[in-house]
């Protein structure tokens, strides 16, 4: 586990420092980049947000030469990732999913949880709807397959997350959402791309097998795939086809 944490983190920091995309605040808060679904630090704005197993720290980042940690806040037990959109944060646990709204002072304050069964849940959302996958394995001792799912959870009324749609997969992981396209990693089964135009249903446009994904980012028609040996990039402009651009090996 150490050393896919070493992996993921590496991940997100290739993303910081090479994808810049300015146009749409929303998507990319701070205009730094995307970091995977299954990260545990973010930033939005001046602040820099990171996970302990028990609490979110805010760092206050508008001089990079001199951060200041500005507060910490409990947020329970089995927290796993973080995904900013606009002014929330969403929080992925073995819970559930929270929400929290950042004030100006980049102070975070709870706002709304979705409760599932215990599992592994990253998330991603649109500001609409928020897509979280739910892997028993590690998770759960008692591992049930009807836990290893995909959810669509309705946040329109962001106070009372309400879900509309799940999907049975594998054993999913990270996930990645550009527009009403979402790329679902299922592990040795390997990558689903669902269009997700209709909230709460879930239609495969194809299917990527012979590869183990983890986590994925989509960064303008071009898609990132961690594996445990592998970094797959392809090119999704024309789906239902996939084009593999290469492949990196880790050691």
């Amino acid at each position: 586990m150490k050393y896919i944490s070493i992996l993921l983190f590496a991940f997100g920091i290739i993303l910081l420092s090479g994808s810049c995309q300015e146009d749409d605040p929303n998507l990319n808060p701070g205009g730094l980049g995307t970091a995977g679904s299954l990260a545990r630090f973010t930033i939005v704005g001046d602040f820099l947000y990171t996970l302990g197993n028990q609490s979110l720290k805010v760092f206050d980042i508008s001089d990079a030469t001199a951060p200041v940690e500005k507060t910490t806040v409990g947020v329970g037990s089995n927290v796993e990732t973080i995904f900013p959109f606009g002014e929330w944060l969403f929080l992925g646990t073995q819970n559930g999913m929270i929400i929290y709204g950042i004030d100006e002072e980049g102070t975070p304050e709870r706002i709304s949880t979705y409760t599932h069964v215990v599992s592994c849940d990253p998330v991603v959302t649109d500001g609409t709807t928020a897509f979280v996958t739910l892997r028993a394995s590690q998770c759960r001792t008692a591992a049930d397959d009807a836990l290893d799912l995909l959810e669509a959870i309705d946040i329109q009324d962001i106070e009372n997350p309400t879900i509309i749609g799940a999907e049975r997969l594998n054993a999913p992981r990270g996930l990645g959402l550009d527009g009403e396209v979402l790329f679902v990693c299922d592990s040795e089964a390997g990558l689903w791309v669902f269009d997700v135009s209709t909230p709460g249903d879930f239609e495969v446009i194809t299917r990527v097998e012979g590869i183990v994904a983890y986590d994925v980012i989509p960064l303008d028609g071009q898609l990132l795939v961690l594996g445990p040996e592998n970094i797959y990039q392809y090119d999704y402009n024309a789906l239902p086809t996939m084009t593999l651009l290469s492949t990196l090996a880790i050691n």
